[in-house]
């Protein structure tokens, strides 16, 4: 959901510092590896404060509710996967003092379990929350059964539902990815999977021109770009199309340049390519601000090295990556799980704020949620 607006920042900003290059590219982009300390660092839900069964904290979302609030979204769970009656956490956040205060909890009814949610504003300024829901099956593991979603009740100050995602074209989506909205238009990114209803394994693009009560299919972008396994995926719009970004399951993250219809014009592998993207980018996130194209989630800059919570600079034209700034982990932390991630952008004293919507967990102890701020003429 691309919704970076502009809100007034009053919180004080702790100190932090730009470090010196630590690694370049020998690419003809020479993009410079730099790492950037977070202004502050907010809590935002710890673990340690949750019920036992709703201690792992994972997979934020947000949405801008107001001037000065969002809403937040994050697994509540057992563990990573295959933990019925795992829940989604919906928080509301203010942006200017960090306060937190619970909404809702969505529990998911055993044997399924609520994995991700991914907030859809919609035309008519309404919002979805849209639920890549699992089931514990008979051999333990988990499985995809359907998406199912919510709808914000500003009334109430709650989500109603659930209900569940449509069959589209014979299919069964059971990951939603991103969500744009322009006009009375609403595309989307989700995934498909070979065990239900449809039989294959596919990142697809969809449409709705009704404010979500209706899709329809628009392109298997696995296919068109070229018969690859894809996982979690994100677009942007620009220009005449969309440039989207997709993590293989060859471990590879790749930027594509598409038509309105998603038909590929241009790619660009970036695993490999530069030496500071040795793996595909965590759950990425993809914007334009300012003529530059942005990738943010979880990196390895290093090969085998430790996870870091990274913001990748490309040129929309050409697709070349042109920077790389270390958000968190730069140290070389043992980060066991984390940096799944979302951006908002604020403004303190009339500079641009970055604030980053993460989850970390060190040394293999219960993630807690943070949210990182960044003077943005420091990182982009």
């Amino acid at each position: 959901m691309k919704t970076f607006l502009a809100l007034r920042f009053c919180a004080p900003l702790a100190l932090g510092l730009i470090a010196a290059p630590i690694a370049q590219s020998g690419a003809a982009e020479s993009a410079v590896v730099r790492q950037v300390e977070p202004r502050a660092r907010h809590s935002v839900l710890r673990a340690a404060d949750q019920p036992a069964q709703f201690r792992y904290l994972a997979f934020p979302a947000v949405v801008q509710l107001g001037p000065d609030e969002v809403l937040l979204s994050a697994k509540a769970g057992a563990r990573h996967a295959a933990d019925a009656g795992a829940a989604l956490e919906i928080v509301s956040h203010r942006l200017s003092t960090a306060a937190t205060q619970r909404v809702q909890r969505l529990v998911a009814p055993g044997p399924k379990l609520y994995q991700m949610g991914e907030f859809a504003r919609l035309p008519g300024g309404a919002v979805g929350l849209y639920i890549d829901v699992q089931e514990v099956g008979h051999d333990s593991r988990h499985y995809r059964v359907g998406v199912e979603f919510f709808r914000w009740d500003g009334a109430s100050r709650s989500f109603a539902g659930p209900e569940a995602f449509p069959v589209v074209a014979g299919i069964t989506y059971g990951y939603p990815f991103d969500f744009i909205t322009e006009g009375k238009t609403t595309w989307q990114l989700s995934m498909t999977f070979g065990y239900q209803p449809g039989r294959r394994w596919s990142v697809d693009a969809l449409r709705s021109d009704d404010a979500g009560r209706t899709w329809n299919f628009v392109r298997n972008l696995s296919a068109e770009f070229g018969e690859l396994k894809l996982n979690e995926s994100a677009f942007v719009r620009h220009g005449d199309g969309f440039i989207v970004t997709t993590r293989g399951y060859d471990s590879k993250e790749r930027l594509h340049r598409t038509d309105l219809e998603f038909r590929q014009k241009q790619s660009a592998t970036l695993t490999g390519t530069y030496p500071f993207i040795n793996s595909y980018i965590g759950r990425p996130r993809i914007w334009i601000r300012e003529g530059h194209g942005y990738i943010l989630g979880r990196n390895r800059t290093v090969s085998g090295g430790p996870m870091q919570l990274a913001l990748l600079r490309f040129d929309p034209a050409t697709l070349a990556i042109t920077g790389c700034v270390i958000l968190d982990n730069a140290a070389n932390e043992k980060v066991t799980d984390g940096y799944y991630a979302v951006p908002i952008y604020g403004e303190r004293d009339g500079r641009t704020v970055l604030h980053v919507f993460t989850y970390k967990g060190l040394n293999e102890a219960p993630c807690d949620l943070l949210r990182l701020d960044y003077f943005w003429d420091e990182v982009k």
